[in-house]
């Protein structure tokens, strides 16, 4: 969930217009000399040990989420069994007026318990997911930066006068960089420096 990283959410009809400017004037800036370089910021998103450890808490809250679901569930279905013995036991022919008449409230009262339980399961699991995407969008954007600050310093320090992002799409899902012969892919240098702390 979190390898999906959309970077062009802002402004798409500017960065479109800016990549063709730049698809057009690669050729004449690499014959003056300009140093191009690229990148694909989805694989070294995906990669980065941090994503890694972020998406196994991800998937941990969500199992947790999951579990709390399962057990109101769980009580809820409880309820039903019950709704529906008590049911049954007021279409006993053999039962008195009264018993049926006591039954019949107790079902009434389970109902509105049952009710009640759901409404707030559902907006329990409203909740959570919402909790989760917000948590979800802090991480991806604190990992993005990181991983931002690393390309610039990374950049500045071997003296590409501009860097592009391979991996970035249009609304319509078509690719931004179509082809860069002489553009330099260092995808992986930045993959191992990012994962450098890790080991």
């Amino acid at each position: 969930m979190l390898t999906r990283v959309c970077l062009v959410r802002k402004y798409p009809a500017v960065i479109l217009f800016a990549a063709l400017a730049l698809a057009f004037s690669l050729s004449s800036a690499q014959a003056q000399g300009i140093k191009v370089g690229v990148l694909d910021m989805a694989r070294i998103f995906g990669e980065y040990h941090k994503t890694k450890e972020a998406e196994k808490n991800l998937s941990s809250r969500k199992e947790g989420a999951r579990k709390e679901v399962a057990d109101q569930e769980a009580k809820l279905k409880e309820l039903l069994e019950k709704i529906d013995g008590l049911q049954k036991s007021i279409n006993d022919p053999e039962l008195s007026v009264e018993v049926k008449s006591a039954r019949k409230k107790q079902a009434d009262k389970t109902i509105q318990e049952a009710r009640a339980l759901r409404a707030e399961l559902l907006e329990f699991t409203r909740r959570r997911e919402l909790q989760l995407l917000e948590m979800f969008n802090r991480q991806r954007d604190i990992l993005l930066k990181e991983i931002r600050e690393e390309v610039t310093a990374h950049a500045t320090e071997s003296g590409y006068d501009l860097v592009l992002d391979k991996s970035a799409r249009g609304k319509q899902g078509i690719l931004f960089l179509l082809y860069s012969k002489d553009a330099r892919d260092f995808s992986s240098e930045m993959i191992a420096k990012l994962n450098a702390a890790a080991k």
